[in-house]
């Protein structure tokens, strides 16, 4: 029965084969299916992953419309904010959520309501209380919708927003009030994600980071804070971090090591773009037992992407790597010591 159906894998435009599960899933494949001959069977339905389909914007919605008891549902973001107020409207159990960013270039399948905002983030926050992992890509954003976040979602647990570089101009930066209303709202949030662009999370916004995030365990930042100064605020909050991933950021060395010793629950630390020294010797004031540093220099004969100098830094009962590729530099302990 399709009841009990779990993947759909179609192999011409005629014929598909079907697996059963005991579980209740669905897989649609591009292009390949009638849309509507899954219509009868959308109440069965508890997960939904469209991510590989060439559906427009209405299609989603017609679909979604008809699975109110779906549970995980993974698209991309041409399903827009007209499908995300049906799913709002629609999927009232949804648990997981994750909006991928969808290909600039699909042959205008991407209509111009194939874009998600602040308003299709607000819908979902209000219509979906139960949500527990969230993962969406944005081309705008306000620090209102943010704010619903962590007014509404209150089961969070694992959050991930990056904002594009599709648009422009963004309605309203810095996203400072915004992030700190989502994190004292999420007081069971884990895992916090936040790749915007330079000047969306300022010095104060990363300190509120760090004074609210006081659950996260797990966090990766992009683009984020204006000066040391920031890091530093952010690194005297955060007493569950144990890890942390930086992405594109305007931070010293001195400062990086100092904001490491400085998150005492820290178990690992990858930053990939920041003020490199060429030998990376600034690095080496968050020297402590156990912890390896090794430092990956830009511009050398396999360069980071885009020629960004990056850090990994971890604990470890077994010493310094001896496999690393010559690229990368075993700060401390070296090998051999």
């Amino acid at each position: 029965k399709l009841s009990r159906l779990a993947t759909v894998s179609c192999l011409t435009w005629s014929t598909c084969s079907v697996q059963q599960k005991h579980y209740k899933t669905l897989l649609v494949v591009p292009l390949m299916i009638k849309i509507k001959i899954l219509f009868p069977y959308g109440a069965t339905l508890k997960k939904l992953d469209l991510q590989f389909t060439f559906l427009t914007t209405e299609d989603h919605c017609q679909l979604v419309q008809r699975c109110p008891n779906l549970e995980v549902l993974e698209v991309r973001d041409v399903i827009g904010d007209r499908g995300l107020e049906v799913v709002a409207r629609t999927c009232k159990k949804l648990q997981r959520l994750r909006v991928e960013r969808g290909d600039d270039d699909q042959g205008g399948l991407e209509d111009e309501q194939g874009r998600v905002t602040q308003v299709g983030l607000m819908a979902v926050a209000e219509g979906c209380p139960d949500l527990e992992y969230w993962a969406v890509h944005v081309s705008d954003i306000t620090n209102a919708a943010l704010e619903a976040i962590g007014a509404f979602s209150k089961n969070l647990n694992d959050f991930r927003l990056v904002l594009l570089d599709r648009e422009v101009h963004i309605t309203e930066l810095p996203l400072d009030n915004g992030v700190r209303a989502l994190l004292r709202g999420c007081t069971k949030l884990r895992r916090f994600a936040f790749y915007v662009r330079p000047g969306a999370l300022s010095d104060i916004g990363l300190s509120y980071v760090g004074e609210f995030g006081k659950t996260v365990r797990y966090m990766l930042l992009g683009n984020a804070g204006g000066s040391d100064d920031g890091l530093l605020a952010f690194a005297r909050g955060c007493p569950s971090l144990q890890k942390l991933e930086l992405r594109s950021c305007c931070f010293s060395e001195r400062a990086l090591a100092v904001a490491a010793l400085q998150l005492k629950s820290l178990r690992y630390l990858w930053v990939q773009g920041y003020k490199a020294s060429p030998t990376g010797t600034d690095l080496m004031a968050m020297v402590r037992p156990f912890w390896n540093i090794e430092f990956i220099a830009p511009n050398q004969d396999e360069p980071c992407p885009e020629g960004q100098a990056q850090i990994l830094a971890y604990y470890s009962l077994a010493g310094a790597r001896t496999d690393c590729p010559h690229s990368v530099i075993p700060l401390y302990p070296s090998v051999g010591s």
